[in-house]
């Protein structure tokens, strides 16, 4: 009978895939959505340092005394590390594809944004000017830029 647990490494990385789950939904917004992957970031390179580690250290200990392995992941190091390596490298490609999503989005909006920016000047340019216009719809020169002209 196959075995019901998950190692708690294996469990660990769903959790992560979670994470990258959040930053990939469009009802978040964009600013969370980078800041999950940032934390799946973080949690990936926390795993690596710590669980990966001692995973290998493990697997290392039963190569070194000769012991037989058992198939059972649970019990075998080198077969969860095989199984992490191909998760990882799964959700490596999965953020990738938002991260380059996100930025796609990001330059869209900051073309918005720019656009918004050039029409709030050009309009508050226009009022300027249409403010300097003297009686007879001519533009005349404000009376702080004449008193603060040097004349050569």
């Amino acid at each position: 009978m196959k075995n019901k647990f998950i190692p708690r490494d294996i469990s660990w990385l769903s959790f992560n895939a979670r994470v990258l789950q959040e930053a990939n939904d469009p009802t978040v917004p964009l600013n969370e959505r980078i800041r999950f992957l940032g934390i799946f970031s973080n949690n990936l390179d926390e795993f690596f340092r710590v669980r990966v580690a001692t995973l290998k250290r493990m697997a290392e200990f039963i190569d070194k005394k000769g012991m037989i392995r058992n198939i059972d992941m649970v019990e075998s190091p080198q077969l969860i590390l095989d199984e992490i390596q191909n998760i990882v490298l799964r959700q490596q490609t999965e953020f990738n594809r938002i991260w380059f999503n996100l930025n796609k989005e990001l330059k869209l909006l900051n073309e918005i944004y720019r656009e918004q920016i050039i029409e709030k000047q050009i309009v508050s340019w226009n009022n300027t000017i249409g403010n300097w216009r003297t009686s007879n719809g001519a533009i005349g020169i404000p009376r702080f830029l004449w008193s603060n002209f040097y004349w050569l």
